[in-house]
């Protein structure tokens, strides 16, 4: 053992550059290991956080549609009370959105801040088993009480416990307010939750009672998802079919129609709403696909530490067959050639675990959604060390088994290296690396392609000049005018304009129905302020603009978009929206988008109204040339002559895209990373089997020189070989990577082309890269004194 130990160091110490190149391609391997499972882990654990989650439901409508998962009070309301299998049950407003309020500190000094906003029903604490770390877990009973996460606790009171503490709404909360009520609420603090993680469809902000009398009883207007807590999970069934049985959903306009119990945990990977706003959602072919890049980089990292530990082969059999000499049995020598791989691929995990745990502390891991700290993660931490032994022993077992098992002839000769058999496999286990790694960087170019191709794709408006600002009601309703004018009193301001919504931000919109000609259909509708067209760029296919007058007028007008015209074959005219109620339609924009490309285009229809506190968002066009910096600059001045506290946020659709296409992002990074990652770990292989191929190779190099062979033809000779095998993996990478990439692009309904020099280019690069290292690596040996190397092989 003593004499196996010192015969690896003195290997080590010859080959010291190619040990710890693989060494260290063991330890990034590991250590991408564990940081793509703790993202696998996070996403397949979505909503499992809550005690009892498998006795979780979401109600849908059995129907596809828009309403199939929002659905009106009247109806929630009947469904929770309709089985004593439901132990609780609640409704979630999710389209509250962000609301101003106002904390006075203990100065009397008021500061503003916007926060998210859901109203439910006080069965929600109940039905999710909120972890509640401070007051009453009934408050939610008390229409001025709310409940907030420990997160917001802190940011707004520090150490001091924030129960009792009073909310000032600047602005009414939809479905807290009452239809006709103006009034500003004052809330208390009732109890404080601890965050949820991230990997749940409940978020992190105040929830407090929807109001008693807010569409109590209604059948038709659908705003709220409904949950439902049962007795047991296999309840569902049952609850479904009773309520089925029983209830005339001609109450809803829908005959025929049933509900299913959706289990929470399997929402997430259902696909429904690619933005986020609504329901968070995955995709599972994307979970399959990070999980198999996981186990190809440990696959690329165990190929490489077996080539390495088969080409140290011939330079140990010297010593071993020695210790057979001395005595030693095969089932010995074995055991301790593997016992010294799985203590290499042991180190190499201490050193993963290190790399993960500084990389956990840094930003480097910001596009990983999980907690990367290894103490969160034990389990993982144990599995990937058994992996590194599992590895150790499957690269040391075949290097074992032949070191041992040669004839004493050609152990004496040492020319394992350059036997067929030991050659091929080699050579195979180097083209498993090419195939994976070629298949990984066509991935990540058309993920980038992709990207780019999103990002790009006109939607109909004009991006690069406009400035986006939240407003709160009071400065949209009595302020929006004198807000507009000290805008556009900077030099660099063009013109403002008001909206309802915050277009290209989101998948979803307010959504109407009507008919036109005899053909149902729906639409998004944005409010918007007379000159909101002409500030954003948007042109006329047919028809006129708005006008002030088109504001002020009691029957609205309406500009569609091209889709609209095109697939319902509408025209200039009058317009019946909502129920029968008159309009004209007024003209038809070209083509806009306003939702992502993940989904077909949608009829979108504009309607002028008088600025007001509806309109809150608001679009700075910014003139050619100017100072995005200088014009923010304004910005924040102006909203703070209006109202000192307000949290001014402005974005540019730069950084509305990022949030827009988080997740294509994500992707894009992960991909990119990984199969950069992979390309180098293949580079380590090769590099390491070049090394002892120029090594063993000596002597034939020498007599090639003494025959007349140029370095140049010695260099040829070697790099023919390698670009042979990454030929042969290129036409296998190929084809696997083009299936994995047309699967991924069916999840949007706008597609960049399959380029085929995405595939010229992957082979290009893989091939450059080798054909360097191996040129690199060989180019001494090929220069060599001839005689020498022939003297002393």
């Amino acid at each position: 053992m003593h004499t196996l130990y010192r015969n690896l160091l003195s290997v080590v110490r010859r080959f010291r550059m190619a040990t710890v190149l693989n060494v260290l391609g063991l330890a990034v391997a590991f250590a991408a290991f564990m940081a793509i499972m703790m993202q696998v882990d996070y996403e397949r654990s979505y909503d499992r956080c809550h005690p009892g989650a498998d006795r979780i439901f979401r109600v849908d409508l059995s129907q596809t549609g828009t309403f199939s998962t929002i659905l009106p009070r009247g109806f929630v309301e009947a469904v929770i009370a309709s089985s004593p299998h439901i132990v609780a049950g609640t409704l979630l407003n999710p389209f509250v959105g962000d609301v101003y309020f106002t904390v006075t500190d203990k100065a009397g000094a008021r500061h503003g801040f916007r926060e998210a906003v859901q109203t439910c029903l006080p069965g929600l604490i109940r039905t999710f088993d909120f972890p509640i770390v401070e007051g009453d877990a009934d408050c939610l009973r008390e229409p001025d009480k709310v409940i907030i996460p420990q997160s917001m606790a802190r940011r707004l009171f520090g150490d001091a416990s924030a129960v009792g503490r009073r909310l000032h709404a600047e602005e009414r909360i939809w479905s807290k307010n009452r239809d006709d009520d103006t009034t500003l609420l004052d809330l208390t603090v009732g109890a404080v939750y601890r965050d949820f993680p991230g990997n749940t469809q409940l978020r992190n902000v105040i929830y407090t009672a929807i109001d008693e009398a807010c569409l109590k009883g209604n059948f038709s207007a659908s705003n709220f998802i409904c949950y439902l807590r049962l007795d047991r999970a296999a309840s569902a069934t049952d609850v479904a079919a009773d309520f089925n049985r029983r209830f005339d959903f001609s109450n809803i306009d829908r005959p025929g129609e049933q509900i299913t119990l959706v289990p929470l945990t399997d929402i997430y990977f259902m696909n429904e709403s690619g933005d986020g706003r609504i329901f968070r959602s995955g995709n599972a072919d994307v979970v399959r696909l990070l999980f198999g890049i996981a186990l190809l980089i440990l696959l690329i990292a165990a190929v490489n530490y077996t080539n390495f530990s088969t080409a140290m082969t011939p330079l140990r059999m010297k010593s071993i067959n020695t210790q057979k000499v001395l005595g030693s049995t095969d089932g010995a020598l074995r055991r301790s050639l593997l016992i010294e791989a799985c203590a290499v691929c042991l180190a190499a995990w201490v050193v993963a675990v290190g790399i993960v745990w500084a990389l956990s502390e840094s930003r480097w891991l910001t596009f990983v959604e999980a907690d990367t700290s290894p103490l969160h993660h034990p389990v993982l931490i144990l599995l990937t060390a058994l992996i590194a032994l599992l590895t150790g022993l499957a690269a040391g077992m075949y290097p074992a088994y032949y070191m041992t098992s040669f004839p004493p002839a050609l152990v004496l000769k040492g020319s394992f290296g350059l036997s067929p058999r030991g050659r091929r496999l080699r050579m195979v286990l180097v083209g498993v690396q090419f195939v994976i790694s070629m298949a990984l960087i066509i991935g990540a170019g058309f993920v980038q392609l992709q990207n780019s191709y999103l990002r790009s794709y006109p939607a109909g408006f004009d991006r690069d000049r406009i400035a986006v600002v939240e407003l709160n009601g009071a400065i949209a309703g009595g302020h929006a005018r004198e807000y507009a004018d000290r805008l556009k009193a900077f030099a660099g301001i063009e013109d403002v304009a008001f909206s309802s919504e915050k277009v290209g931000s989101k998948d979803t919109y307010m959504t109407e129905g009507t008919e036109y000609r005899g053909r149902e259909f729906s639409y998004f509708l944005i409010t918007v302020s007379w000159n909101f067209l002409r500030t954003m760029g948007i042109h006329l296919a047919d028809g006129r603009d708005f006008t002030e007058a088109d504001a002020r007028s009691k029957r609205p007008a309406f500009i569609f978009n091209d889709h609209a015209r095109r697939s319902l074959g509408m025209e200039c005219g009058p317009f019946r929206y909502w129920d029968d109620h008159e309009g004209d339609l007024i003209g038809f924009t070209g083509d806009l988008h306003i939702a992502s490309l993940r989904q077909e285009s949608a009829n979108i229809a504009l309607a002028a109204v008088q600025p007001g506190p509806n309109l809150r968002v608001s679009y700075i066009r910014l003139r050619a040339g100017t100072d995005p910096r200088a014009a923010a600059a304004h910005i924040r001045k102006t909203v703070a002559a209006i109202d000192p506290s307000y949290p001014v946020d402005i974005e540019f659709y730069d950084t509305i895209d990022d949030t827009l296409y988080q997740k294509e992002t994500t992707l894009r990074t992960l991909i990119t990373l990984f199969g950069l990652l992979a390309v180098l770990l293949s580079l380590v292989g090769v590099f390491g089997l070049v090394v002892f191929d120029s090594e063993y190779r000596k002597k034939e190099i020498g007599i090639r020189k003494v025959f007349g062979s140029s370095t140049r033809q010695i260099l040829v000779l070697f790099n023919r070989t390698y670009l042979r095998i990454v030929a042969i993996c290129f036409v296998v990478a190929a084809p696997v990577a083009y299936y994995g990439v047309t699967r991924w692009l069916e999840n949007f309904a706008y597609r960049t082309p399959l380029r085929w020099w995405v595939f010229v280019l992957a082979f290009i690069a893989v091939a450059a890269v080798t054909l360097a290292t191996v040129t690199f690596q060989n180019w001494r040996a090929a220069n060599a004194n001839p005689v020498k190397s022939i003297r002393n092989e």
